[in-house]
């Protein structure tokens, strides 16, 4: 499983845990997901707001 799949796999698991109900599972997992993408490349030509290795962020 790459950076990728991992990063996609725990927003999933997040998307779960909300219709559960379970708050704290999900605030969890979106620790572990800010984790992650903090570890990765800034410049991901895949993520959403990324053009030419620069990113806008939304604000």
């Amino acid at each position: 499983m790459n950076h990728r799949d991992r990063i996609e796999d725990l927003e999933q698991r997040i998307y779960f845990a909300y219709q559960e109900g379970d708050y704290q599972q999900a605030k969890m997992l979106e620790n572990e997901v800010k984790k992650l993408k903090g570890q990765k490349s800034l410049f991901d030509s895949r993520e959403p707001y990324s053009i030419e290795g620069r990113i806008y962020p939304d604000e």
